[in-house]
């Protein structure tokens, strides 16, 4: 048996937590032992999460060794400022970016100004200590941070002075450049904190890894050596769904339907075809499970769409791929904002591997664009460009109609580039060389 390697992998998100957040690394995990390295996981013992996922426990491979501290978040606060009880949190500012209350106003102020760089900071002393401890006792050989949250990072900042072992910070998201930070009262101060911060994460970890050319091109010209890991599909997971066949039409969109994702030239188009093409009314059904902001839902209900929308509360992940096999299309949306020609969401590779038609929203000369080219699939369509929205729904409609409502197909296999396999090899090469 080949000698493993040791990495210590810091991460707020891990199973029960549910959500793109925990699957990143809950795959690499799942393969790095094909690669010789053995990770050992630090993660919060009671988290603050949007969603548990406890199915995804059973994914943790049995030699993982997974390490629980506790953690300070002032969330129940929090959320009692915001008129809410518990320490749930919103997921990407939904239901919260046009609160108004003066509560909700103080709410919003200390979150933007008193918690630099997040919410979750107050894990950092009890990760680096619980750290510590395992790279003195299990002779590290590498550390990985990864965030959001990005406080997470400064855990692994503490431990790279310390110990001087080879550190890999992971970026998922962008850090003070993040779409929702706009919705928060941040002083300049508190800007200039965060950036400082964010610098000098960047300055001193050996290596980035990002999700996404966006990501290169915003941490590119700070970091030491910054390399591109996709999230990826994995394969395993789309063995066992099987397709079902529907009464209806069915667009689904798996995941939560964020602020930025409104797009009111769809609802508009939907409102126009069934009223232009009979039977479409009762024959189409859009299906959106995850959670969906309030305006996205008043909007559609003004389009007069209510009847053609179903909305499901979250599933486990399992449930979650079942529903996009059993689609006839999928409805992928970039989040509109500035920047966004650099999102590159998680969601697009399992879309991909369902090999379903998609109706893809967003910026088209975008890094998910760039996806979708590579994989041989139909462009993406720019937010107001109601015409070819319509004539892509139309023509999947009609094939499906044609097919006696057999789910549709694509046979593409250009999307097996991405499998979570193939991108845990890339982090194993890069482990292996920041180790030697």
């Amino acid at each position: 048996m080949k000698s493993m390697k040791k990495v210590l992998i810091l991460t707020y998100y891990w199973p029960p937590a549910g959500g793109p957040g925990v699957q990143r690394f809950l795959k690499f995990c799942k393969y790095l032992s094909d690669f010789s390295w053995q990770a050992i996981i630090i993660s919060p013992q009671n988290g603050s999460y949007p969603y548990f996922d406890e199915s995804l426990e059973k994914e943790i491979p049995a030699h993982i060794k997974v390490v629980r501290t506790k953690t300070f978040e002032p969330f129940a606060l929090y959320n009692r400022l915001r008129g809410k009880k518990g320490k749930e949190v919103p997921v990407a500012m939904t239901g919260f970016k046009n609160s108004r209350s003066p509560l909700q106003k103080l709410a919003k102020y200390i979150r933007g100004n008193y918690f630099i760089p997040d919410a979750r900071k107050g894990w950092v002393p009890y990760a680096v200590k619980a750290a510590g401890d395992i790279i003195i006792q299990d002779q590290i050989d590498t550390i990985i941070t990864t965030g959001p949250p990005q406080s997470t990072h400064l855990a692994g900042l503490r431990l790279k002075e310390k110990f001087d072992i080879p550190w890999i910070a992971d970026f998922r998201d962008p850090w003070t450049s993040v779409y929702y930070n706009r919705f928060f009262p941040r002083s300049e101060k508190t800007k200039r904190k965060d950036k400082n911060l964010e610098d000098k994460v960047l300055h001193t970890a050996d290596a980035l890894t990002v999700i996404s050319p966006g990501l290169k091109k915003e941490f590119i010209n700070r970091a030491n050596r910054l390399e591109i890991i996709y999230n990826g599909y994995d394969e395993e997971d789309f063995e066992k769904p099987s397709t079902k066949i529907h009464e209806k039409f069915i667009m689904a969109y798996v995941g939560n339907l964020k602020p930025n994702q409104n797009v009111k030239a769809l609802w508009n188009v939907l409102a126009q075809m069934t009223k232009n093409i009979p039977g479409f009314s009762k024959e189409f059904s859009l299906q959106i499970t995850g959670l969906a902001d309030t305006q996205i839902k008043e909007d559609m209900k003004q389009a007069g769409i209510s009847d053609l929308v179903k909305f499901y509360t979250f599933v486990q992940h399992q449930e979650a791929v079942q529903r996009m096999v059993s689609a006839d299309m999928l409805l992928f949306i970039i989040p509109e904002s500035k920047g966004n020609r650099l999102i590159l969401t998680g969601k697009i590779f399992e879309y991909l591997a369902c090999q379903k038609p998609m109706l893809s929203i967003g910026p088209c000369d975008g890094d998910a664009a760039g996806i979708l080219q590579s994989c041989g699939r139909k462009p993406m369509i720019d937010y107001e460009d109601s015409k070819q929205m319509r004539l892509a729904i139309h023509a999947a409609y009609k094939k499906s109609k044609s097919l006696d409502r057999i789910p549709l197909k694509q046979i593409n296999h250009a999307h097996e580039q991405y499998s979570r396999r193939g991108m845990t090899e890339k982090l194993a090469n890069l482990l292996n060389e920041l180790s030697t």
